[in-house]
C-alpha cells in the first residue's frame, strides 16, 4: 500500500519523454503538453472502450456503427507513435481533437440522439484544447470551429426531420449513461489532476528559479564586495609600498655608502658592524614588501610576465655572485654545477632570477658550516627544451609530513623554525606560484637531519609570447659632446632630493659624472645641453610623469638613440620597456645591480677614471 502511495507523475515520464522528439523537449512549456498529450492518447481509449463494451452487450445486432465507433477510439493509440515519427505535435493535437468532436456526434447519432450518454463528452473537448495546445488564440479558434460545425450538422439533421437509428432502447440506455458520465468524469479528473501536478512542479520550479536568483544576487554583490576590498587592498599596498620603499631607498643607501666609507678609513669594528646590520635589516624589510606584493598581484591575476632573450650561462654567474655572501654568512661552501651547453632561453629573466634566490637564500639560511650545490642543465624534450635548476644543501632537511604545506602562504615547516632562522614564510609560496606563472613548477625533497633539494623545472623557450630586443649595446653608443669629460655623464631625474643625492654619490665613486634634475618638464632641454651617455628617470612626479617625459624623449630625433634606466617604485616593467627603455629598476635598487647596467650600457674607460677621479664633479641642474 505504501508503494502506491509513493506513486507520483514522475515516475511515467520517461516513458512519455521516449515518445517526444528532441526538437519538441527543446522548449519547457511544449514538452509540458506533448507529456499531457501522451497521457490522455494512452489512457483515454481505456476509458473510451468502457462504453463500447457495454454497447455490444446491450446492442442485440452490433452493426457499422459500433464497429466505426470502436476504430474513432483505438486509433487514438496510434498517436503517441506518429508523434514521435513525425514530431507535428499541432497538427496532431487538432486531428485528436477532430477525431474527439467525430466519436461523439456519430456515438449520440446511432445511440440516443440528444438523449444520448455520449453528450457528456463535449465538455471533455474545450478542456483538450486549453491543454494540448496552450494559449495560442488560432488552435483553439479551430478546436470552438469544429465543435460549432459538427453540432451545427447534427442540429440540422435533426431539424430536417431525420430519425435516429434506435439500435438499443433508450430506457436501456440509463446504465450506460451513468457508466459515460461516470468515464467523461474520471478523464477530466486525471487530466485535471495531472495537470495541477505539472502546474505544481512549475510553481516549484518558479520558486527555485527566484531562491537561484536571489542567491545569484547576493553572490553578485558578495562578489563585488570582495572585489572593491581586494581594490582597496592593492591600493593600500601600492599606498604603503610608496611610503615604505622612499624612506628605505635612504636607509639602504646612505648605510650602504657610510659602510663603504668606515671600511675605506678603517673605523671601528663595532661602527662597522652597526652599518652592516642597518644596512642588512632595511634589504629583508625590503624583501618581506616586495614578496607581499608579488603575492597580492598574483593572487588577484595582475602579474604580467615580460619574456626576453637571455644568456643561461650569464644568469647563473650573476645568481652566484649574489648568493656567495649569503652563503658565506654561515660558513657555507657555494658549489656551482653546469652543464656544458646551457645557451639561450626565453622568459622572464627578473622573476626566474627572483626563484631561484629564494631557493638559495633558504638554503644559505638553513645551513651552517655546509655545502649548497646549484646545478643549472638543460633537458630536451619533445615540445621544447626545457631548463632545471636545483639547489641542494646539508641543512637541517624537512620531515616528510611537513612537505605537504610547505608552499603554503605563510608557512614554514615547524612553527620553532621562524624563531630560531627567521621568516615569514613567504619565499616558497611566491618561488611556486612564480614558477607556474612562468608554465613550469618547483618540486622538492628532503630527509630531516640530511638537507634538501629544491628543483625549478621551465620552458626554455616562449617565443611566442617574447618581447624580443635589440641589443642596448648596438643603440647605446656613448654621446661624443665636448670631449672625453663629458663621456660618462648620467642625467638622473627625480623628485626626491634624498635619491637625487644618493644618485650622485653612487656614481660619481663609479667614476661617472652625474647630471641631476628635478623638474621633468626641462628634462629635453637639459638633455640637448649635457648630451648624456644614460638617462636614469623616475615615473611618479609632479608636472608631467616618467611616461611622458620617456616618450618625449623617444621621439626627439637628438635624443631618441640615448639609453633610458627607469628608475621608480612602480612595477611596470612592460610599459618601461614597451615606450624605449632600455631597462626597468625598481627602487630601493641594488646598487651593483645598476651598475651593471649602467656599465652594459655605456662602458666606461678605466684610464679615464683613475687619472682624474677628483675632478669628476656633478652638474646640478635643480629647477
Amino acid at each position: 500500500m505504501s508503494a502506491w502511495l509513493r506513486l507520483s507523475p514522475e515516475m511515467i515520464y520517461p516513458l512519455l519523454d521516449w515518445f517526444i522528439p528532441p526538437a519538441l523537449k527543446a522548449e519547457r512549456a511544449m514538452h509540458q503538453r506533448a507529456r499531457v498529450f501522451l497521457v490522455s492518447h494512452f489512457f483515454g481509449p481505456f476509458l473510451g472502450h468502457t462504453i463500447t463494451v457495454y454497447l455490444y452487450w446491450l446492442d442485440p445486432h452490433p452493426g457499422y456503427g459500433l464497429w466505426v465507433l470502436a476504430a474513432a477510439i483505438t486509433v487514438y493509440w496510434a498517436f503517441p507513435w506518429l508523434l514521435k515519427r513525425t514530431g507535428a505535435f499541432t497538427a496532431l493535437a487538432l486531428i485528436s481533437v477532430a477525431n474527439l468532436v467525430f466519436v461523439i456526434l456519430w456515438g449520440c447519432y446511432h445511440y440516443g440522439g440528444v438523449s444520448s450518454p455520449f453528450v457528456a463528452w463535449l465538455v471533455v473537448v474545450p478542456l483538450l484544447a486549453f491543454l494540448y495546445l496552450g494559449p495560442a488564440l488560432v488552435p483553439r479558434l479551430l478546436v470552438l470551429g469544429m465543435i460549432a460545425v459538427g453540432v451545427s450538422i447534427f442540429y440540422l439533421f435533426f431539424a430536417a426531420g431525420h430519425s435516429f437509428p434506435e439500435r438499443v432502447p433508450l430506457h436501456s440506455l440509463s446504465g450506460i449513461g451513468i457508466v459515460s458520465t461516470i468515464s467523461a468524469a474520471i478523464y477530466v479528473s486525471m487530466m485535471a489532476l495531472y495537470y495541477a501536478s505539472i502546474v505544481a512542479n512549475q510553481s516549484e520550479l518558479e520558486r527555485e528559479v527566484r531562491n537561484h536568483r536571489a542567491t545569484a544576487i547576493k553572490l553578485r554583490e558578495a562578489k563585488e564586495e570582495a572585489e572593491n576590498a581586494n581594490l582597496a587592498k592593492s591600493e593600500f599596498l601600492a599606498k604603503m609600498s610608496h611610503e615604505l620603499r622612499t624612506p628605505l631607498n635612504a636607509v639602504i643607501g646612505y648605510s650602504e655608502m657610510l659602510l663603504e666609507d668606515a671600511e675605506i678609513e678603517g673605523s671601528d669594528a663595532q661602527a662597522v658592524e652597526d652599518l652592516g646590520k642597518i644596512n642588512s635589516s632595511g634589504k629583508h624589510l625590503l624583501s618581506l614588501i616586495t614578496d607581499v606584493l608579488d603575492l597580492s598581484k598574483i593572487e588577484a591575476g595582475k602579474m604580467e610576465l615580460f619574456n626576453e632573450r637571455f644568456d643561461v650561462n650569464g644568469l647563473t654567474d650573476d645568481l652566484a655572485a649574489t648568493a656567495r655572501p649569503l652563503c658565506a654568512r654561515n660558513g657555507n661552501e657555494l658549489i656551482i654545477e653546469r652543464a656544458s651547453a646551457l645557451g639561450e632561453a626565453v622568459g622572464d629573466v627578473t622573476k626566474l632570477r627572483q626563484a631561484v634566490l629564494n631557493l638559495l637564500s633558504n638554503a644559505a639560511k638553513f645551513t651552517k658550516g655546509g655545502r649548497i650545490i646549484m646545478s643549472v642543465a638543460r633537458e630536451p624534450a619533445r615540445n621544447g627544451d626545457w631548463l632545471r635548476i636545483a639547489v641542494r644543501d646539508t641543512g637541517i632537511g624537512i620531515a616528510r609530513e611537513n612537505l605537504r604545506k610547505l608552499f603554503q602562504n605563510f608557512s614554514q615547516a615547524e612553527a620553532w623554525t621562524s624563531s630560531k632562522y627567521g621568516g615569514t614564510g613567504l619565499g616558497l609560496a611566491l618561488t611556486q606560484k612564480l614558477c607556474r606563472l612562468m608554465g613550469g613548477d618547483v618540486t622538492v625533497e628532503s630527509e630531516l637531519g640530511r638537507g634538501s633539494c629544491f628543483t625549478i623545472r621551465l620552458p626554455a623557450s616562449l617565443a611566442d609570447t617574447a618581447q624580443r630586443r635589440d641589443e642596448v649595446d648596438s643603440v647605446a653608443e656613448p654621446a661624443q659632446a665636448d670631449g672625453a669629460s663629458r663621456r660618462d655623464v648620467v642625467l638622473v631625474i627625480d623628485d626626491d632630493p634624498s635619491v637625487l643625492d644618493l644618485m650622485q654619490r653612487i656614481l660619481m665613486k663609479e667614476g661617472f659624472r652625474p647630471v641631476l634634475g628635478d623638474d621633468p618638464r626641462k628634462v629635453l632641454a637639459l638633455a640637448r645641453a649635457v648630451k648624456p651617455t644614460a638617462i636614469v628617470l623616475d615615473v611618479l612626479m609632479p608636472g608631467m610623469n616618467g611616461w611622458e617625459v620617456l616618450r618625449a624623449l623617444k621621439a626627439d630625433l637628438e635624443l631618441e638613440a640615448v639609453p633610458v634606466v627607469m628608475l621608480t617604485i612602480v612595477d611596470d616593467r612592460r610599459t618601461g620597456l614597451a615606450l624605449g627603455a632600455v631597462e626597468h629598476l625598481v627602487k630601493p635598487v641594488d646598487r651593483d645591480v645598476l651598475m651593471r647596467v649602467l656599465d652594459r650600457i655605456c662602458p666606461r674607460g678605466k684610464t679615464d677614471h683613475l687619472a682624474e677621479p677628483a675632478t669628476a664633479k656633478p652638474m646640478v641642474a635643480n629647477a
